[in-house]
């Protein structure tokens, strides 16, 4: 009890101490706790007490082999309105009678970790009156377990209720060193308004076999990406959560766990705060999203991936709230025009891909930006004159030159990422990466600019899209050819009965062991190992070090090649796109002839040529120069992973992937003894929870920059008609597929309208059978528009919600000409 605690204080002498701790600096503060927690843990229980634990401990567990007892904190100060102390104090799992009056020791000691005071000074609460009680409980041996929480703590609407759940014991979620799948319900009829599966990596397991004492364990493979709650579940707890709340007559944060089909309630408590403080609170400065990587990777960035990436380009760009932000000052130095800051900012977010309209030249800034953008012309010159006709197999040397590098004992991994994507070399554009993604994006925009005016001056009747299709299709683009070899893997697999049937039997995660046990997909794994050495530098969210490799963790390619077999005998895009490209110029080509001399001379028609194979071309290169930036991010990743292997068999790090939730300088001070892993351990979870919140909240566009209201356009003003950009142009009726993962579900059926939240190339095969795609954050330039229009399909981008507001099974229109997407019916979710 909490007055047996202050007994045991009592008789330590702590009250002066404890009285002493109001108005100390935080330094003082952290050195008197750890002061406390010596001389608490170090203490001997009173006699008395200590032998009526062990009694009330064996009548717990008599009679009863292997039940195992939680040990938990419960403070005097705990789960109030205003001030949770979630996770502040100490909670042992797995304790028997050896280890039970240590544990209770650690947990009258966790009022003192520095978190707990120091989350006491912020609220007021006076040190000296607070104490402990210890609850000793028989553990419920956890197969699922997770939290609901009655209304959303992100958006904060009491109108939806949030359940998160994994595998195992939920130590592993409250910690956040797992992503757990995700249900949002609306509190009206408990309906699921949106559910996503993660990828859950680890687990708490509820029991330590065989002297295993790992407290965090892989997830096997064939639960990975498998739906740890049953629908029948997810209501049941729904329901319940509702109960709680009604009792205690406000929003809950619920516990529960689930054992032999059992639903079990572990704790209640107040929801203490609805809505957190967005990213960019606090932040001076003005700043933009920058959308060639957002397009690209929704979620945030970890702190190691944000400092060896984005620190390298500091102050132009900056990490705020994990996602990638450009200084609008900076780039503010090349433009020569009269922008407000919202309208540089909207050039900024569309990356170029057309010029906003009504430019006018501000003669104050045109001498600057003339200076800024010779200094960037004479620093880039040379990549822009050796990129301007490169053939598709310019950077087949690179993946020697990775190797090299990984292999030098001299190169950290900073040094490794510094040579490989930022050191110049004469022969190797590909070595200056902002260089050259800066030069295809501006020198692809003006092409199609120029080509889009000379057709409405020229041709003003033909089609609106002509310039698009005129780009379209441009072959050697290294996604779309890896879309086609997972189409010939899955060619390869029907080939082999025996191969076809393991893939239609087993999950994706599993497959890959039964066909190196089957003599018969020999040829097959001999082709899946060729298309790894090629690509397996490739990933989902391959921007972050922390993800995957698919040479590490092939179950996302083997995931698309199921869905190719389950699609199978349906009719692909083919040559749709080169068709499309070629009946497009022959209009062009008939409307052109029209005009004066020209069917003589052949001037306009060269013109237009011209423009259109150098925008297809750089387009082409834009797409295929991140195929060598993945890859060097991949070799870095390796270096990472060495370090991170070294600091586990040292004891520094206890967790794979943790290395990735801190900072360069941390890491590089726990290779140097400066720091070891009692320094890390708070920090490394207070960011992994951090890391939780900031991939539930959409990040603002902006930052800084006071943005004018807009009247809502009439054209979309039809709640069932989304708007957006066009990137592929064309007309397609189909139903809707919400993929919000391609590792986790790949299965788009033939003619599916894919409906997607990013895309980066690891999405690519599924374009091969949709019908059209439709993405919430893209641009003309993005993956998803590049591909599409290779494939010759209607793709829609920057959907704002669109994962959201459109269900899977509604039938929909995607007008790619437009850039509308109107839903015609609600289908089944």
């Amino acid at each position: 009890s909490a007055p047996a605690c202050r007994e045991v204080f009592d008789s330590l002498g702590l009250t002066h101490d404890l009285a002493a701790l109001e108005g100390t600096s935080p330094d003082q503060l952290a050195q008197h706790c750890a002061t406390l927690r010596r001389r608490i843990v170090d203490a001997d229980i009173p006699q008395a007490l200590a032998a009526e634990i062990r009694a009330a401990h064996a009548a717990l567990v008599a009679g009863r082999d292997g039940v195992a007892c939680a040990v938990r904190s419960s403070a005097t100060a705990e789960d109030l309105a205003g001030a949770s102390f979630a996770g502040q104090h100490g909670t042992y799992y797995y304790v028997g009678a050896a280890q039970l009056l240590d544990m209770i020791r650690r947990c009258w000691a966790s009022l003192w970790s520095p978190e707990a005071a120091s989350y006491r000074a912020s609220r007021g609460i006076p040190h000296a009156s607070v104490s402990m009680a210890v609850v000793v409980q028989e553990m419920v041996l956890s197969e699922v377990s997770g939290v609901t929480f009655t209304a959303n703590p992100v958006s904060g609407n009491r109108g939806e209720l949030v359940i998160e759940s994994s595998w195992g014991m939920g130590a592993a979620l409250v910690d956040g060193r797992v992503t757990p799948d995700r249900y949002v319900l609306a509190r009206e009829g408990l309906r699921v308004r949106e559910r996503r599966i993660a990828e859950k990596r680890y687990m708490v397991p509820a029991r330590l076999a065989n002297g295993h004492d790992e407290r965090l364990v892989p997830v096997p493979p064939e639960l990975v990406r498998r739906e740890a709650l049953r629908p029948d579940q997810v209501e049941t707890i729904a329901r319940w959560s509702v109960k709680c709340e009604e009792h205690f007559g406000a929003p809950q944060d619920v516990e529960w766990a689930i054992t032999d089909g059992r639903v079990h309630l572990l704790q209640s408590r107040p929801i203490t705060t609805l809505e957190r403080e967005e990213p960019g609170k606090g932040i001076t400065g003005k700043y933009v999203l920058f959308k060639p990587l957002a397009e690209n990777f929704t979620d945030p960035m970890t702190p190691l991936s944000a400092d060896l990436i984005a620190g390298n380009f500091q102050p132009v760009f900056r990490t705020i709230g994990g996602r990638f932000y450009a200084n609008l000052d900076h780039f503010r130095l090349f433009i020569p025009f009269e922008l407000s800051d919202a309208e540089l900012a909207d050039v900024l977010y569309s990356m170029f891909a057309e010029a906003p309209p009504k430019l006018r030249i501000s003669l104050k800034r045109l001498p600057l930006a003339l200076a800024a953008g010779l200094l960037g012309w004479l620093t880039a010159a040379p990549t822009l004159a050796r990129t301007r006709g490169m053939p598709d197999d310019f950077m087949d040397g690179y993946r020697e030159r990775c190797r090299r590098v990984q292999h030098d004992p001299t190169l950290d991994p900073a040094g490794a990422f510094r040579q490989l994507l930022l050191s110049p070399r004469l022969l190797e554009p590909i070595g200056q990466m902002p260089i050259l993604v800066n030069a295809t994006c501006l020198r692809n925009a003006p092409w199609l600019a120029l080509l889009r005016r000379m057709l409405q001056r020229w041709a003003p009747k033909l089609r609106p899209d002509a310039a698009a299709l005129l780009c379209s299709g441009s072959e050697g683009v290294r996604s779309a050819e890896m879309g086609r070899e997972i189409q010939a893997l899955a060619h390869e697999a029907t080939s082999s009965p025996k191969v076809a049937e393991l893939f239609t039997h087993h999950a994706p995660d599993a497959v890959l062991a039964r066909l190196r046990d089957e003599p018969a997909a020999r040829d097959f794994l001999a082709r899946l190992d060729g298309f790894l050495a090629v690509h397996g530098h490739r990933a989902i969210r391959e921007f972050e070090l922390q993800a995957p490799r698919w040479a590490e963790n092939s179950a996302p390619v083997l995931a698309m090649i199921k869905n190719h077999l389950l699609a199978a005998g349906a009719a692909g895009h083919g040559d749709k796109a080169t068709h499309a490209r070629s009946q497009a110029e022959a209009e062009v080509r008939r409307a052109l002839e029209q005009l004066p001399l020209e069917r003589m001379l052949g001037v306009r028609r060269r013109l237009v040529d011209f423009a259109a194979q150098r925008a297809r071309y750089y387009f082409k290169l834009r797409e295929n120069s991140r195929f060598y930036h993945i890859m060097a991010l991949a070799y870095v990743r390796k270096k990472l992973l060495e370090v991170e292997a070294d600091l586990l068999r040292q004891g520094k790090l206890k967790c794979r992937d943790d290395i990735f939730f801190l900072r360069w300088r941390e890491v590089e001070a726990l290779r140097a003894g400066r720091l070891g892993w009692r320094d890390v351990e708070d920090r490394l979870r207070e960011r992994r929870l951090e890391h939780v919140r900031l991939a539930k909240i959409t990040p603002p566009k902006t930052i800084g920059i006071e943005r004018p209201q807009r009247p809502a356009v009439a054209e979309v003003a039809d709640a069932n008609v989304l708007a957006g950009l066009s990137a592929s142009p064309g007309r397609y009726e189909g139903v809707a597929r919400v993929i919000l993962d391609p590792s986790v579900d790949a299965a788009l059926r033939p003619g599916e309208v894919l409906v997607a939240p990013y895309t980066d190339p690891a999405w690519t095969p599924l374009f091969l059978t949709a019908g059209a795609a439709v993405v919430e954050v893209g641009s003309y330039l993005s993956h998803a528009g590049t591909v599409a229009r290779e494939y010759g399909m209607p793709c829609v981008v920057d959907v704002p919600d669109a994962t959201r507001r459109i269900p899977t099974g509604a039938r929909v229109e995607v007008d790619g000409d437009r850039g509308l997407v109107r839903i015609l019916d609600g289908g089944a979710a």
